[in-house]
């Protein structure tokens, strides 16, 4: 696993979380909440939840409804989403969509409820935020466009 901010008695800054993830992972951020903004009131907020092993990172909701986690690494971010199974026409076409890497993240998924679960996504560059986007539209039942 790539190192992460696991610190939990120091708050990280914005800064120290600039300097730790990156420029390149910044602008991912920046984009996606650009994007997710057309369509959801997104409240970020910043979070050590699970434990010692996942470190900070954001929370990622529409209002009070959570959407996703972005958790912090040395030069790179890894978004953190649960989905139901994958079982409807629509859902199967957007499936569909998902680039080779996008489904290798499904097939390998955690799993949590009937046929979902826990996708851990590492983020190193725009592209792979449209598998993001495509993700969200099966989770919300939005179409969204990354």
């Amino acid at each position: 696993m790539p190192e992460r901010m696991l610190d939990k008695k120091n708050i990280p800054t914005e800064e120290e979380i600039k300097n730790f993830i990156g420029e390149k992972s910044i602008n991912n951020i920046e984009f996606l909440i650009n994007c997710l903004n057309n369509i959801f009131s997104i409240k970020m907020e910043l979070k050590f939840p699970f434990g010692n092993n996942y470190g900070w990172g954001y929370k990622v909701s529409d209002k009070s409804k959570h959407l996703f986690y972005i958790f912090f690494e040395k030069n790179s971010i890894t978004i953190m989403l649960q989905i139901k199974g994958i079982k409807t026409e629509n859902e199967m076409k957007k499936y569909s969509k998902l680039s080779e890497e996008g489904k290798n993240y499904w097939e390998n998924r955690y799993p949590c409820g009937e046929n979902g679960g826990w996708i851990h996504y590492r983020i190193n560059n725009k592209k792979q935020l449209k598998d993001i986007g495509i993700f969200l539209s099966i989770r919300t039942n939005k179409e969204i466009k990354l």
